[in-house]
């Protein structure tokens, strides 16, 4: 490991990576990334994936739209391999009249963006995804260009192409203390080592709250379980020609996609949510996963089964439950640390792959 670098970026999930390669294009080559496991490991490995047009937020919608192109096209162009991105589209029901104004507000802010952002329909959105009931929809959404991608499909070749570009990548390797030298320069102590650095970039995902606590911050961030399951092959998509779009409504709070020949549910709890590690995360922690908690999930799932009744036909066969990070305003924690001199954070993305275009 180097002893002196511009950057150090702690964290090596998608954020992380996303930066480091970011950096290097803008000709910061002088970059270390430590990273305490393996590169993705965290919550990284195991995220569904999605990437969606469809935000509240202009500038979070354009870092989405800009991830989109990243993965579908730039990487691929970078690397000479094809895309692993899904571009399967999504679809987005509403079911009231303040569905629909607020529907209507986004898709004129999507005009800025330049992503594709269409109202669609009953009729058209039963050709897009036949097995989902669209009976009680007020107002249905279309947004082609969404996808989904598998996170270590896009975040292994960015870290290739940062080392391409000079950046240091050191896996393994554990932060044990952060401290600020009379010259303005932080000192990161690890367990191989000590480099001196003019930026140190806070992007350790679940562990943030710990290196925040290093520098005297407190990252106002916390970890939920989140549960996602596949279930068993569906007859009717081996008929189908396409890959069916991502859904997604606020009756049912989850997401709904084709995984293979199965389905992939995923639902947010708005009620019954529960927190992780809330006295502090055990730094052994590493691409592990929790118990399963399907009861938990009931409520969603058999609304889920109400809109898409073949997902009521097929058994469950697997059950992906981890840490998701969570800000107050469920947006990304992105920019300086007040109070510090060159300490930053990028941390607290719920849907990370989605935001890992950050430039």
């Amino acid at each position: 490991m180097k002893s002196h670098a511009r950057v150090v970026i702690i964290g090596g999930g998608s954020l992380g990576v996303n930066l480091l390669y970011h950096l290097t294009k803008e000709g910061w080559t002088d970059i270390a990334l430590i990273e305490k496991g393996e590169l993705t490991s965290g919550s990284t490995w195991h995220a569904a994936g999605l990437c969606p047009s469809f935000n509240g937020n202009m500038t979070i919608s354009q870092i989405h739209h800009y991830t989109m192109e990243l993965y579908d096209k730039i990487i691929p162009a970078e690397t000479g391999d094809a895309s692993t991105f899904h571009r399967t589209g999504s679809l987005r029901i509403g079911f009231t009249e303040l569905e629909e104004q607020w529907f209507k507000n986004l898709a004129s802010r999507a005009k800025q963006i330049g992503c594709a952002f269409d109202f669609v329909s009953k009729e058209e959105a039963q050709k897009i995804n036949p097995l989902m009931d669209f009976s009680k929809a007020r107002i249905i959404l279309n947004t082609p260009d969404d996808g989904h991608v598998d996170p270590t499909s896009v975040v292994m070749p960015l870290a290739q192409l940062a080392k391409k570009n000079g950046a240091e990548i050191n896996r393994y390797t554990q932060v044990t203390d952060i401290n600020q030298l009379p010259s303005g320069e932080w000192e990161v102590i690890t367990d191989k080592g000590t480099i001196i650095a003019e930026h140190v970039v806070n992007a350790a995902g679940c562990f943030s709250r710990e290196v925040g606590a290093m520098v005297g911050v407190d990252v106002p961030i916390i970890n939920l379980e989140h549960q996602y399951l596949v279930t068993e092959d569906l007859p009717v998509l081996s008929t189908l020609d396409k890959e069916l779009p991502v859904c997604r409504d606020s009756y049912t709070e989850s997401y709904i996609r084709q995984e293979g020949k199965g389905l992939l549910v995923g639902p947010y709890e708005t009620f019954g949510c529960k927190p992780w590690a809330l006295d502090g995360m055990d730094w052994s922690f590493d691409r592990e996963l929790f118990e399963p908690d399907v009861e938990r999930l009931m409520p969603f799932l058999e609304r889920c089964m109400e809109l898409t009744p073949s997902f009521a036909e097929v058994g469950i066969k697997t059950v992906i439950n981890g840490p998701i990070t969570h800000t107050p305003d469920d947006n990304p924690l992105v920019g300086p640390q007040a109070g510090l001199r060159n300490f930053w954070n990028l941390c607290g993305a719920s849907i990370g792959i989605a935001q890992g275009g950050y430039r």
